[in-house]
């Protein structure tokens, strides 16, 4: 008999709290209900990765601990990309580690086939890429607290891609939210877009923080930017994903929870393709399918054929989007935050979803390529997607 000793892993600030109890409840009773497994705290550790955000909790427990490390991750509530980031944290520091996902349905006979992989499969970035030289890019905030494997080296950046990136602190990002101002074109867009879930003073909220956004472009002479956007739901009670959209339609490229690696991927696309990108969780992945789930609660209005606001996924507050994108080819790309390793994938959209326990705007993919290698070597907890098939012409730029 095999026994396990299941560490269950959260985000302090999830408010699915209700949904997150039944969901353990639900494996715990799968366990229960299996001869051939048993839980017990002198068992093999395995880390129960529940939802988004609990990178910063494995991270204050995991010395607790020996290698290899075994995570777990759901098919829902942002399990998988938290995940990825703690395996991405943990090949940083070279400990053996290994990633389980599946869904409920198949989880006690997934826990019957566990395996450290001997060695990871990372494309190498070997060239200089010019194509950032010259450019400006801000970081506010810094990187949010989960993000334990996404910190950049600034002079690395200047010195690999030409990219100059500048702190600018959240303290002066809210100075700019606190001046309250509306474009000139609030009122129209607001009629526009309120509906039953979101009314007119959460818009005119996520227009404060559009305008302050646009505000540090222009005083800071920024390119690009990525914030700690996360900070925004305790501070101001409303989210970032409305201004981000809204900006990358002014050309502007920015990226979620101070995601640098992220950032430096989308400034790559836009520099080089002249294309918008999608910032997105990898939600699921089906390797049997060769599918993956991909969700997000902002994307570039550019990118979609519709869209309608709704409350951001975790918090339930501020505005998040529910785009609809074309079912068309595109790349899955991202750069590492080591700025030497990247992954870049062919793949085409499916069709859109509606899933309660995701982000707002879902897309179901399809590839011919090698899903493992997200699982088996990630490059953090985002991935990078845009319209066409471009993988080559990145091989040609990142590789000699």
């Amino acid at each position: 008999m095999k026994e396990y000793n299941f560490i269950f892993l959260r985000s302090a600030i999830e408010a699915n709290k209700d949904i997150l109890d039944a969901q353990r409840e639900e494996y715990l009773s799968k366990l229960s209900n299996n001869s051939e497994i048993k839980v017990s705290k002198d068992g093999e550790p395995i880390f129960f990765i529940e939802s988004g955000g609990s990178e910063e909790v494995f991270k204050k427990i995991y010395k607790e601990y020996k290698e290899p490390y075994v995570l777990f991750a759901t098919n829902a509530n942002n399990s998988l990309p938290a995940s990825l980031e703690i395996i991405s944290f943990l090949d940083k520091h070279n400990l053996k580690n290994k990633l389980i996902h599946s869904t409920s349905e198949n989880f006690v006979h997934t826990l019957e086939h566990i395996e450290i992989p001997i060695e990871k499969n990372f494309r190498k970035i070997t060239n200089d890429v010019e194509v950032l030289k010259g450019k400006r890019a801000g970081v506010v905030g810094r990187p949010s607290n989960w993000l334990i494997s996404s910190d950049v080296d600034y002079s690395k950046a200047k010195d690999k891609f030409g990219l100059e990136l500048v702190d600018i602190s959240f303290e002066e990002f809210k100075r700019e939210i606190d001046k309250k101002i509306l474009p000139s074109w609030s009122d129209d867009f607001i009629k526009e877009n309120q509906n039953d879930k979101i009314n007119s003073k959460e818009i005119e909220l996520a227009l404060y923080i559009y305008s302050a956004l646009k505000n540090l472009v222009i005083k800071h002479k920024l390119d690009a930017f990525t914030v700690r956007c996360f900070d925004l739901l305790g501070t101001v009670k409303s989210t970032s994903c409305l201004a981000f959209a809204l900006l990358a339609k002014e050309g502007i490229v920015a990226t979620c929870e101070g995601d640098i690696p992220a950032l430096i991927t989308m400034m790559i696309i836009k520099a080089r393709f002249g294309l918008d990108s999608f910032q997105a969780n990898p939600s699921y992945i089906n390797l049997e399918k060769n599918e993956i789930i991909l969700s997000h609660c902002t994307i570039p209005l550019s990118m979609v054929t519709s869209y309608k606001l709704d409350t951001h996924f975790e918090s339930k507050i501020g505005i998040g989007i529910k785009g609809e994108l074309e079912a068309k080819e595109v790349t899955i790309f991202k750069v590492n935050s080591n700025l030497e390793k990247y992954l870049v994938l062919s793949a085409k959209i499916e069709k859109n979803l509606s899933k309660d326990n995701l982000c707002r705007t879902q897309i179901l993919l399809k590839t011919a390529e090698n899903l493992s290698e997200i699982l088996t070597s990630p490059n953090g907890n985002h991935l990078i997607i845009f319209y066409g098939d471009h993988k080559q012409e990145l091989v040609n730029l990142l590789e000699k």
